[in-house]
């Protein structure tokens, strides 16, 4: 039996009493179900000898204390302090014939669902999909869809696996999906990781969920608060109940092989990603005491949301997730979504994203764009692009058996590039986030400019409404639009050199910037003047770049947010100030 699902199940290591307290009514004395312990195989759980029904209100009570909803509640009609609700995740799918693209280069829309419409639901984000779709895009990446408290916000806390009450529910999330899909696009979902173990959540009364600065397991907090205090106090257990002496025989079944285990296995991803292993402040418990309890909370999470949804990545935040262990937790994770691809026969990608890295292009092109040009910003280009590349690792396990072997069911994605907006509404985000000085730069010429830059960078991208407006509001907004479609196409039909090594060039004066992969160039006038530059010089092949790199005379104007004032005449190309041009080498 998966967890969550329709037996109550729950991780708690510390009890010594466990009662499911259902049905809720605040004016009736509610029913009390006292737990069991699963068994050796299962250390730490406790689960019924009975199934809920859908739409069962139902809470936890650990060691005679106030009502808790379950940590791992689906669905909270009544917010993240309220009784959990029994959700059955059966949906009647039409997509049983998607099979999602390969996002390791892919182009996505970020979707915030509180301002990506006005209605700021789920289904109302839905009924813009085709729009999205028609920009040729590959997907979308939904910022955190997690259930929390509208008057704290989410760094408060959010419910991991549950849907946001006031975006829809869990019920609009496969509405969601299943339009995505029929519009061709993939959807990625942010997990917001930061947020899923803070204090306002009480997890400390179930178990070790939270590992303190120092580096230790933090202690349970005596004081749950007085958050939901109305529903707590009419759910509070019986005085004087008496748990059962013993469990009944025969041990409750936690997984039936549907999914594989994160457990240690015999084959393991070969690489992990990069992470740091420096973060200090509360973190989620990977590699503490107990910490088995906390890392099949989050890949049960990660089960969640591929299969009950059909989601088809996740984002990661690294930095939330960082443990000192032997084997680290994001390995566990990848094999396990591996194991999970292999069995459904799906893809999924996995993208790694955290502070300082999704944002390191967008933060250079601010000050390329912002200033005359320096050469520190042109070697931290440069030095960005060699970071980058290559950037993505496919993940595989060796499966037993005689011929022992490799199959690829899922990619880690190490490397992406968002655009400001999507930025902003990514959980580590903050005040001081560069994005926020690169949006209030409001000027068209330079949002094309950054547009073409980073759609033309090669690693995997995330744009935002902002720099492509999915619902214009006058002209210039949908020149950008038409700008967006004819980048994305060109990105399109070089796809198969978006793995070759990126070479930066400039002016003597660093007021003209080039960038060459294979056949592609794209040139920038940072300057103030217009800049007319002979291709000879500026996109001559290197030296070591061999009989492949074509000649300068081979490249043809592409496109150019200035058609009119953009001209290739001979050997000369004309760029306008903050403006940029897209040149194709043929043959």
């Amino acid at each position: 039996m998966p967890v969550p699902g329709p037996r109550p199940v729950v991780w708690a290591p510390r009890a010594r009493i466990i009662e499911v307290l259902v049905p809720y009514d605040p004016y009736e004395e509610p029913e009390h179900m006292p737990l069991r312990l699963v068994g050796a195989g299962e250390p730490g759980y406790w689960g019924a000898d009975r199934v809920l029904g859908h739409g069962t209100d139902y809470g936890y009570s650990v060691d005679g204390g106030p009502l808790l909803p379950d940590p791992r509640s689906v669905w909270l009609p009544q917010g993240i302090h309220g009784p959990t609700r029994v959700f059955d995740p059966a949906f009647e799918w039409t997509d049983g014939a998607w099979s999602p693209p390969d996002l390791s280069t892919g182009v996505l829309m970020h979707v915030d669902v509180e301002t990506f419409t006005p209605e700021g639901t789920l289904d109302a984000a839905a009924a813009l999909l085709p729009r999205v779709a028609e920009l040729g895009l590959h997907g979308v990446e939904l910022a955190p869809v997690a259930a929390f408290d509208p008057a704290l916000g989410p760094a408060r806390g959010v419910r991991l696996y549950s849907v946001h009450e006031p975006y829809g529910g869990p019920r609009a999330l496969q509405r969601f999906v299943d339009a995505a899909h029929a519009a061709g696009l993939a959807v990625v979902l942010d997990i917001p990781y930061r947020w899923a173990v803070a204090d306002e959540l009480g997890l400390e009364a179930y178990g070790p969920y939270v590992m303190g600065g120092a580096g230790r397991v933090r202690a349970p907090r005596t004081d749950v608060g007085d958050a939901g205090e109305h529903a707590l106090q009419a759910m509070r257990p019986r005085t004087g109940q008496v748990p059962l002496d013993r469990p009944r025989t025969g041990p409750i079944q936690l997984r039936t092989g549907q999914v594989p285990s994160i457990g240690t296995r015999a084959g393991k991803v070969p690489s992990a990603p990069t992470v740091r292993t420096d973060f200090v402040g509360d973190r989620i418990n990977l590699d503490g005491s107990g910490s088995r309890g906390p890392r099949d909370f989050l890949a049960d999470d990660a089960r969640h949301w591929l299969r009950e949804y059909h989601v088809d990545g996740l984002v990661l935040d690294v930095d939330a997730l960082v443990d000192r262990s032997p084997t680290p937790f994001l390995s566990e994770l990848a094999d396990y979504v591996v194991g999970m691809g292999e069995q459904l026969d799906r893809r999924f990608s996995l993208l790694v994203d955290g502070p300082g890295r999704s944002d390191r292009l967008t933060t250079i092109l601010l000050r390329i764009l912002s200033g005359p040009g320096r050469p520190e910003d042109l070697q931290a280009l440069q030095m960005l692009a060699d970071l980058v590349h290559p950037a993505v690792r496919r993940a595989t396990r060796q499966n037993g058996g005689r011929r022992n072997r490799v199959r690829a069911g899922a990619s880690v994605v190490e490397d992406i590039t968002r655009l400001p907006a999507a930025q902003l509404t990514a959980p580590w985000a903050g005040e001081e986030s560069p994005a926020t000085a690169l949006l209030g730069v409001d000027d068209v010429d330079i949002r094309a400019s950054v547009l073409a830059t980073v759609l033309l960078a090669g690693n995997p991208l995330v744009l935002d409404t902002v720099h492509v407006p999915v619902v214009p509001r006058n002209e210039n907004d949908q020149r950008l639009v038409r700008w967006a479609r004819e980048l994305v196409a060109i990105r399109l039909s070089v796809a198969d050199e978006l793995g070759l090594p990126l070479e930066i060039r400039s002016t003597a004066d660093r007021s003209v910037i080039a960038v060459l992969r294979g056949s592609l160039a794209f040139v920038l006038n940072t300057g103030h003047g217009l800049a007319a530059l002979r291709l000879g010089s500026l996109l001559r092949p290197a030296e070591a770049a061999g009989k492949k790199a074509p000649p300068a005379a081979a490249f043809r104007l592409a496109a150019a947010w200035e058609p009119g004032a953009t001209r290739l005449v001979g050997d000369t190309l004309t760029v306008p100030p903050r403006m940029t041009a897209v040149l194709r080498a043929e043959g």
